[in-house]
């Protein structure tokens, strides 16, 4: 999805300040005389995803940043302890900025606030922008690039490439990655009016444009270089590539030009820099751009005033290969670091400390109490505790030194007492993540009996979600998964669900007979070696039905211990069903399976609990290219009435796929994804949800008429990037559950009306 607000570049210049995004309430497209009244929060389960940058603001107490690759960005309430998104507001035309490659603040302005929004540099084709506010992140005003940003690309753990001048605050030196694709937007960008316009610098030509390293990986100004008011003329900025002359280049003259800084590590990548009190910059490094791959890594500090280079790298007790990248220095106290691990995977990542500038260091995790109460779900089966984390990133509180937090590769951890570990004592750590959501959604049921939803999520498998509003104690285990793809509950003995993902050692899924309070997993893998996929399972509980990523969909009437590969009549005899397809079973029959094929447009049917099946000969449907998204939905107790989202519109089937017909297509022009929950008071039919575009409007709708009519039911403050999978709630009229295209976690909306 092209953002199409890019300006026109001239002479390295790009200029135009975008409205401020509008927050005005939604239209409504029906014909109801009353529009619901939805509020909007997260099933709660605490991070889950990477908070890869994390910042303080020197000059209001309690106020701090986060940056996520794939979740938006954050602000924390010192007064509750909570973080609020600031990237709700994000439009499905502009999802990709739910990646923030990087974050900035004006030093002597609490109100600014600049981010760097964009996904990815090589694959993905859609432009980043900078994201302008001046209320903490209230509102924000568009600055379109001209160029890909990595918000979730490797390297995106570097930082913080975008900085604010601490003497002129309308100055700003912005560094890209070192893509080969975008050779002449690499660089170094400046901006003189607050990051409204840029203009590229030409006397930097550090990057090699070869795709190695991450490019620019931090900037960093010398702010007793100049005086409050001018610019601040001394400035370094961190070259990551695998050929520059120097890691560190230097500029004397408030950026215009820049030479190389002799001297520091070879062989390595900088992956953070800071400017202590001291005068000193510490840089932290690994061997890889990160945040995977290190086996070495290095620690350094360079003298501003001398001129001049020292290793300070901590020493490790175990001698495990690994990395550093995570830095914070104490405002407050001149000599004062800290550092963390990356890809320290045995016994975990852990955060050194040095009160004498790095002569000699405190293993802060060897001896620290992990309090993970808030998300229970961390703590690894048969350990008492969670591990320090992985592939942290650090702040030190400058009010307070003994308060700070670091983010990792599963949300924040925080303390209020890490000076005791100067001391040799244990500092105690609590998970700090409280109102961070950010899982991506792949799917979700919510049964009519047991837990009100279950989930299936990147990364970290999925939950039983028996309450919304407090994380759940473990994950779903037996196996514990990667990535859970796939869920289905038996229509008609509905504490029956099958599940089945990625990952897992080799065990791709699992049948419960208790509403997911225990699972027992697949005997067999039906000759899958990645797994993943669609599954369903019959209304009654007995058949499975399987649709691997990688083999052509099987069934099982012994829950998984033998498969049978599914066919259907062709032209040249029994033909496999197609790889990919995705499966599902009738809302109401036992006997009824389905399968819908993208890629040929075509709709399989089963009347014989998979034994056989036939394709659609006269469907209609369209075909939908692998990257676009499309959904085949049944109706929990209908027989035989199947929906399917495309982005081609909305179709229906009530003859169990044998034939379709497109619903009001002048009005429901695309579909991402549709649901069905309890129906209204008064009606018989199940109220419908759908994310797609309705009389030319992108959002989410709610209908009680069988699509009849249509109303909007979320508003601009609530996008989330798009939404990508709807759920109804069958038990409770207006409550929806939602995955989004920004990594938000499980949203879930309800409504009085």
């Amino acid at each position: 999805m092209k953002k199409l607000l890019h300006r026109a570049i001239a002479q390295g210049l790009f200029c135009g300040t975008l409205a401020a995004l509008s927050l005005s309430a939604v239209t409504t497209l029906s014909a109801q005389t009353t529009s619901p009244s939805y509020t909007w929060d997260n099933a709660r389960i605490v991070a889950g995803g990477y908070v890869d940058g994390i910042i303080a603001h020197p000059r209001q107490p309690g106020l701090f940043y986060a940056r996520t690759d794939v979740g938006g960005a954050y602000r924390y309430n010192a007064f509750t302890g909570q973080w609020v998104s600031l990237s709700d507001w994000t439009s499905p035309a502009d999802s990709q900025w739910m990646g923030i490659e990087s974050i900035a603040i004006d030093p002597n302005n609490p109100h600014m606030l600049y981010l760097v929004a964009g996904l990815y540099t090589q694959w993905w084709g859609a432009n980043g922008a900078i994201l302008v506010s001046s209320d903490q992140g209230a509102h924000f005003t568009a600055h379109p690039l001209n160029f890909r940003v990595g918000g979730n690309d490797d390297g995106r753990n570097v930082g913080e490439r975008l900085q604010v001048d601490p003497n002129k605050g309308s100055i700003l030196f912005y560094g890209t990655f070192n893509d080969s694709a975008q050779a002449s937007t690499n660089g170094l960008w400046t901006s003189t009016d607050s990051g409204s316009t840029w203009t590229k610098v030409i006397g930097f030509n550090a990057l090699s444009s070869d795709g190695s390293g991450a490019g620019v990986a931090f900037i960093a100004f010398y702010k007793h270089s100049g005086h409050r008011g001018s610019p601040t003329k001394t400035v370094f900025a961190g070259v990551s590539t695998k050929t520059a002359t120097s890691t560190l280049y230097k500029s004397t003259d408030g950026g215009v030009t820049w030479l190389p800084v002799s001297g520091g590590p070879s062989g390595l990548l900088p992956q953070r820099g800071l400017i202590g009190p001291d005068g000193n910059l510490y840089v932290t490094y690994g061997n890889a751009i990160g945040p995977n791959g290190m086996t070495a890594g290095q620690v350094w500090k360079y003298n501003i005033g001398l001129n001049t280079w020292q290793n300070i790298t901590p020493s490790d007790k175990y001698n495990y290969p690994s990395g550093f990248s995570g830095l914070a220095v104490d405002s407050a106290r001149p000599g004062t670091v800290v550092v963390m691990s990356m890809d320290h995977w045995w016994p975990s990542d852990t955060m050194y400390r040095t009160i004498n500038g790095g002569s000699s260091w405190t293993d802060v995790g060897a001896n620290a109490v992990r309090d993970a109460s808030l998300s229970p779900w961390i703590v690894p089966q048969g350990q008492t505790q969670a591990p320090f984390g992985n592939w942290g990133e650090v702040v030190i509180d400058p009010f307070n030194s003994a308060h700070a937090m670091y983010g990792t590769g599963g949300g924040i951890w925080g303390t209020f007492d890490l000076t005791a570990a100067d001391a040799g004592k244990a500092t105690h750590w609590h998970v700090g993540a409280n109102g961070i959501e950010e899982t991506a959604v792949l799917a979700m049921i919510s049964p009519t009996a047991g837990a009100p939803l279950i989930s299936g999520l990147g990364d970290v498998c999925g939950f039983v979600h028996a309450s919304l509003t407090v994380a759940p104690s473990t994950q779903v285990s037996n196996p514990v998964c990667g990535n859970g793809t796939g869920l289905d509950f038996a229509k008609n003995a509905p504490s029956t669900i099958v599940r089945v993902g990625t990952g897992g050692n080799n065990v791709f899924g699992s049948v419960s007979s208790d509403g997911g309070k225990t699972w027992t997993a697949f005997a067999n893998q039906a000759g899958s070696s990645n797994g993943g996929g669609t599954v369903a399972v019959s209304a009654d509980g007995d058949t499975i039905v399987w649709a691997p990523t990688d083999v052509a969909p099987v069934a099982s009437t012994d829950h998984g211990t033998t498969w049978t590969t599914l066919t259907y009549p062709s032209a040249s005899g029994a033909t496999k069903l197609p790889t990919g397809a995705q499966v599902l079973s009738d809302g109401a029959n036992a006997n009824l399976f389905y399968a819908w094929n993208p890629a040929s447009g075509t709709f399989f049917s089963s009347s014989d609990k998979g034994v056989t099946w036939y394709a659609s000969a006269t469907s209609g449907l369209p075909t939908v290219a692998s990257w676009q998204k499309s959904q085949a939905v049944t109706v929990t107790s209908v027989q035989g009435d199947i929906w399917l989202a495309t982005p081609s519109g909305l179709y229906r089937s009530t003859s169990s796929g044998w034939s379709w017909s497109q619903v009001d297509a002048s009005t429901v022009t695309t579909a991402n994804s549709i649901g069905f929950g309890k129906a209204a008071v008064g009606k018989y039919y199940p109220t419908i949800y759908l994310s797609g575009t309705v009389n030319g409007v992108t959002g989410l709708f709610r209908s009680t008429d069988i699509g009849a009519s249509w109303v909007q039911i979320n508003d601009a403050q609530h996008q989330w990037g798009g939404v990508s999978l709807v759920v109804g709630d069958p038990r409770t009229f207006g409550t929806v559950y939602l995955g989004t295209n920004g990594a938000r976690g499980v949203i879930y909306g309800t409504s009085p009306n």
